[in-house]
C-alpha cells in the first residue's frame, strides 16, 4: 500500500482510513489494530489516534470498552434513518441541479442505466448496483450546495446505505431510475424531486418493515 507523505498528514490519514471502511478494506465489525494501520500507511500512531477518535465522533467507529475501537456495524434502523435523510437531502440536491446546471453538465445523468433489461445477469447485478451508488453520488455532487455536499461527505449516508447491498431489487428500482432520468432529461425539477424522494422512501419502508420484524 502507498504510503501517506504530507504536511496534511491527519486529513490523508482520516481520507484514507474512511475509504478502507466504506469500501469493504476494513469490515463492519472488524478490531481496529492501530499498529497495524501505522505500518500500512507509513505513519506514527500519533495521527492514527487522532483520526479513530475523529471517526468515533462520527460514528464510523465504536469503543468497546476495555476491548478496543471496532468498526461500527449498521443496524436495520441505522440504515433506515440514512435513507430518511438521503430523501431530504437528494431530493433538494435533484432540484437543484435541474434548476441550475447547464444543459452540458445535466446529460451526464442520461448515461446511468443505460442497456438493462430485466431480469439482470449476475455480472449485470455486480455492475447494476455500482451503478445505483454512482447516480446517487453524482446527484450530490452536481447540486452546488456546498453544505449538502460537505454533509454527505462528512456522514457518507449514500456509501453507508450501501453496506447490506441493495435494499430493494432491480425490477422495483430500475423502473423508478429511469422514470428520474427521464424528468432530468424534461427539466421537470418538481417532478424530479418527487420521484427521487419516493424512490428513497420506498427503500426506507422496506428497512422499517425488516427492522420491526426483528
Amino acid at each position: 500500500m502507498k504510503k501517506i507523505r504530507s504536511d496534511n498528514l491527519v486529513d490523508l490519514v482520516y481520507q484514507r482510513i474512511k475509504e478502507m471502511i466504506l469500501n469493504g478494506i476494513i469490515v463492519s465489525g472488524d478490531k481496529i489494530n492501530k499498529i497495524e494501520l501505522s505500518e500500512q500507511l507509513g505513519v506514527s500512531i500519533t495521527p492514527i489516534n487522532e483520526v479513530i477518535n475523529r471517526l468515533t465522533g462520527e460514528k464510523f467507529i465504536e469503543k468497546r470498552g476495555r476491548k478496543g475501537y471496532f468498526v461500527k456495524e449498521s443496524t436495520l434502523k441505522d440504515l433506515t434513518e440514512f435513507f430518511t435523510v438521503r430523501a431530504g437531502l437528494e431530493g433538494m440536491a435533484i432540484r437543484l441541479c435541474i434548476e441550475d446546471l447547464p444543459e452540458s453538465e445535466l446529460v451526464e445523468f442520461e448515461h446511468f442505466f443505460m442497456g438493462y433489461k430485466l431480469p439482470l445477469s449476475q455480472r449485470e447485478m455486480k455492475n447494476y448496483i455500482k451503478e445505483d451508488q454512482m447516480f446517487h453520488e453524482k446527484i450530490i455532487k452536481l447540486c452546488g450546495n456546498s453544505i449538502i455536499i460537505d454533509f454527505d461527505q462528512n456522514f457518507c449516508f449514500v456509501m453507508k446505505s450501501y453496506q447490506k447491498g441493495l435494499v430493494r431489487p432491480p425490477e422495483e428500482t430500475l423502473p423508478e431510475h429511469q422514470e428520474i432520468i427521464k424528468a432530468i432529461r424534461e427539466k421537470k425539477s418538481q417532478k424530479a424531486q418527487d420521484l427521487l424522494i419516493d424512490h428513497l422512501l420506498k427503500s426506507m419502508h422496506t428497512l422499517k418493515s425488516q427492522y420491526a420484524g426483528k
